[in-house]
């Protein structure tokens, strides 16, 4: 019965996927089963050798740059590396690319072709594929540049040879995802900017870089049919790639139409996935970063091959993309909403800033798109010295406009004042929701107050299940039911159904908007930021009883006024991926029936 609700609720879903989508989905999941895939990739060989030559030291001497950055390198070279950006192990001379580190479990299918490996069969693939994403990599090309030590040239030419020899074009669980394959591509080519060796590389790097968009290229329109970053991603390196590859003369007959195909996916993924005020599809803040840090990479290449420049229409909606982030940015360090998805991804490490600040990536998107600053503070225009070179420290400050009241692309409302920060996630049905519709996030002097428990694992079970949760969120759940009901790991059915305008009353600070779930219960929230409180209302309609739920951060600087019944119960936060703690949880129980529930939040 359970199967045949799912098959029903995928069915109604479809319209929204996009027929075209969800077929070719479809037929490459039966491709996988026949092994067509297996038989378009072929296996290949390790590549071996010097991958990146000796280089004169270039010096980098602004602020305590040279200093951290030293400090990453040698913490790589004495065995230590960092998981999401967070955790770090002592995992020996050389890792093990197949260990997970948190589970101390080994994947047993390191020979097998990629298209036999399934994403979660064993554990969390996340937690194999981290040290594949070649973030040491830049962080050792960075500490011999400013170095000028050869230890570690030497160390990271010794993983390259490492890595391939464990890992052969299309055999191991790290060749399973085009995305993945993307971001080595990017860190190998940044890698060799960095050292100055885009022009006349080496063999290795060169045949590294063609295997690595061999890859993409086979299967980029699966990327594609997710709508997300994957395709984006994809379409990035394996354009970029291509490109480069041309520069250096390489023969291959595929790589203009590589390259042209891939232009022109970037292009159509820029103007579907990005909304006009510069909302991306994902629905999750560090997801945003990733296509932001992307798109960074491909504006500096791009100048650099002479590739030609995206046009006004594209340009406008890369400049609300950088705009987005700016605006969401409201902690005193550069903290954000930890809003949707967190998986700890972050692409962009040429800077020692922490995981969770957010001012790098803009600052040096802007730096690339606009040749403009948007902070003017040396301490987060460290990627963009490295990429735009010392004289974009002296670009010109873009000053973006923060509205007290501002709705974005109907899904996001921000409201300010002197003191507080609101982030308030409206009912959509856009792109695939998650279970967070009327969330409310608070900061309050920069500091996170009121806020989203993030993701903690896509591959934990119950405890999965419970982040994904509207139990997790700072809204309110009827019953014990979810907003949505699951398709798949991440998949809902049955999107909620906002109805009505949004209203927005600037001058008053307030804002509030409705929906109507699958069950037929109604919701309508409105909240209203004053100086000193955030004033919630919740409206409704429903034949269950309900439950009003808030994740409290810094418990000493608020105060809860109801005449509801509540109760505290420990709740979970996950700000790094497979990181947890803590946190109070306010409940305030709702009888069935029609209810107007208040709520002040005291400041």
């Amino acid at each position: 019965m359970k199967k045949i609700k799912t098959i029903f609720y995928l069915l109604r879903v479809i319209p929204k996927l996009g027929f075209f989508n969800v077929l070719y989905v479809a037929w490459y999941k039966l491709s996988l089963k026949f092994k067509i895939q297996k038989r378009l990739f072929k296996a290949g060989l390790p590549v071996e050798g010097v991958f990146f030559k000796e280089i004169s030291k270039k010096t980098f001497n602004c602020y305590n740059w040279n200093k951290e950055t030293i400090e990453k390198g040698d913490l790589i070279l004495n065995g230590n590396f960092t998981y999401f950006s967070y955790h770090t192990f002592e995992v020996g001379a050389m890792p093990n690319w197949f260990y997970n580190p948190f589970d101390k479990l080994t994947h047993s299918q390191q020979a097998s072709h990629w298209t036999e490996i399934i994403d979660f069969g064993q554990g969390d693939i996340k937690v194999v594929w981290e040290l594949s994403r070649f973030d040491w990599l830049t962080d050792l090309a960075r500490a011999y540049a400013v170095s000028g030590n050869n230890a570690y040239l030497a160390r990271l030419n010794k993983l390259l040879n490492d890595w391939s020899i464990h890992n052969p074009l299309n055999v191991g669980p790290n060749w399973k995802c085009g995305q993945e394959t993307s971001f080595r591509l990017m860190k190998l080519l940044t890698t060799a900017f960095i050292l100055d060796q885009l022009e006349q590389p080496s063999t290795c790097l060169e045949t590294m870089v063609l295997q690595h968009a061999e890859r993409i290229e086979g299967n980029i329109m699966y990327g594609v049919a997710q709508d997300n970053n994957h395709g984006s991603s994809e379409a990035i390196g394996l354009y970029i790639g291509s490109a480069w590859l041309i520069k250096q003369g390489n023969k291959s007959i595929y790589l203009n139409n590589w390259k042209e195909k891939s232009r022109k996916l970037i292009e159509d993924r820029i103007l579907k996935l990005i909304q006009e005020q510069g909302s991306f599809s994902q629905r999750s803040m560090t997801y945003h970063r990733v296509i932001v840090d992307s798109i960074s990479f491909c504006l500096q290449m791009m100048n650099y091959l002479g590739e030609p420049a995206f046009d006004s229409k594209i340009n406008d909606r890369l400049i609300a993309l950088g705009e987005w982030q700016f605006k969401m940015t409201f902690g005193v360090d550069g903290d954000a909403p930890n809003y949707g998805s967190n998986d700890g991804a972050r692409i962009e490490n040429l800077y020692n800033n922490d995981y969770r600040d957010f001012r790098p990536s803009t600052q040096l998107f802007f730096g690339l798109l606009m040749k403009q600053k948007v902070y003017n503070d040396i301490n987060v225009s460290e990627a963009m010295y490295w990429r735009c070179g010392k004289e974009s420290l002296s670009f010109p400050v873009r000053e973006i406009s923060i509205l007290s009241c501002e709705v974005l692309d109907k899904h996001i409302a921000i409201l300010t004042n002197q003191r507080a920060k609101v982030f308030f996630k409206l009912p959509d049905d856009t792109f695939r929701p998650g279970n967070d519709a009327y969330h409310i996030d608070l900061w309050i002097d920069g500091l996170s107050v009121l806020s989203d428990t993030g993701s903690y694992s896509y591959n934990a079970a119950s405890l999965t299940d419970r982040f994904k949760s509207v139990v997790s969120h700072n809204t309110v759940q009827f019953g014990d039911n979810e907003q949505m009901p699951k398709i798949s790991r991440f998949l809902n059915g049955e999107w909620l159904k906002p109805y009505g305008n949004i209203f927005l009353d600037k001058n008053n600070m307030t804002i509030s908007c409705s929906s109507i779930d699958f069950r037929s219960n109604k919701h309508n929230r409105t909240i209203k930021l004053n100086l000193t409180s955030l004033q919630i209302e919740d409206n409704l309609a429903s034949n269950s009883k309900a439950s009003s739920r808030f994740h409290i951060t810094n418990p000493d600087m608020i105060r809860f006024e109801s005449i509801y019944t509540s109760n505290w119960e420990e709740g979970e936060n996950s700000i790094y991926y497979l990181q947890k703690s803590i946190i109070p949880v306010l409940i305030y129980s709702i009888p069935k029936g029609r209810q107007i529930v208040k709520v002040n939040v005291a400041f």
